[in-house]
């Protein structure tokens, strides 16, 4: 799948940006690459919001970041599998489909195999900030500008997306989110597992801290261990 034409417009608009800040690129790439900086951050609000029982929609909230956390594995699991079905897309510093200035050598091992379209970063983090944003607007439209800047633009100044990659997986994560939320199933499930939460804390809360810990490190280690099953002792 070829980019755009409007894709490489824009970025070869930010690559021009490329090697004039140095300690700026390498910023960039810390940013872009450090999940205590994404994944970190954004749980960190949802953990707030999770034990802020100076609201009164405490219990309101609680339904709500569960949801979330649901909508969030269904959007993931969506993107990866799109990406898998829809015709390989080559990311930008990759060179194979336009001329790109590396701003700061890029980690090979994970991205150059795995399509582009579209960003599971982008799915994943739209659907995070959104939870937040359905419980506290305030805090939902300071993260998600944060998720804005920090996460998916500099994806892009980095050539690790094309502009449409980011704006597919922002659609993915917002149709989930929409009919998440819409289900009287998933409102059911919701109830049952918050019902769960306060009869069983000491079982409820290690689950959800794996399950934040996997949102943070954006599935990563459970993909090692999956490609490892599937191809144990580097056997293909």
């Amino acid at each position: 799948m070829p980019p755009f034409e409007i894709d490489k417009f824009l970025t070869r608009l930010l690559n021009k940006m490329a090697y004039l800040y140095p300690k700026l690129d390498h910023f960039i790439y810390l940013v872009a690459e450090n999940n205590l900086l994404k994944g970190g951050i954004v749980l960190t609000l949802f953990y707030f919001i999770w034990f802020d029982n100076t609201s009164f929609t405490m219990r309101k909230n609680r339904k709500r970041l569960i949801i979330t956390m649901m909508a969030a594995f269904v959007a993931e699991i969506t993107t990866i599998l799109l990406s898998l079905t829809l015709p390989f897309r080559a990311r930008p510093y990759t060179k194979l489909d336009m001329n790109f200035n590396i701003p700061v050598e890029i980690d090979h091992w994970w991205n150059k195999d795995i399509s582009s379209f579209p960003s599971d970063h982008a799915t994943l983090f739209i659907v995070l900030g959104y939870g937040i944003y359905k419980c506290n607007r305030k805090l939902g439209w300071i993260i998600l500008s944060y998720i804005i800047l920090f996460i998916l633009l500099p994806r892009i100044y980095l050539g690790l997306h094309f502009t449409s990659d980011i704006l597919g997986g922002i659609l993915v994560g917002v149709i989930v989110m929409y009919f998440t939320f819409k289900l009287k199933l998933i409102q059911k499930i919701a109830e049952m597992v918050l019902d769960f939460s306060e009869k069983k804390p000491y079982f409820f809360y290690p689950i959800m801290f794996l399950i934040a810990y996997q949102l943070v490190d954006l599935f990563t280690e459970t993909r090692e261990i999956i490609g490892y099953l599937r191809h144990p002792l580097g056997k293909d």
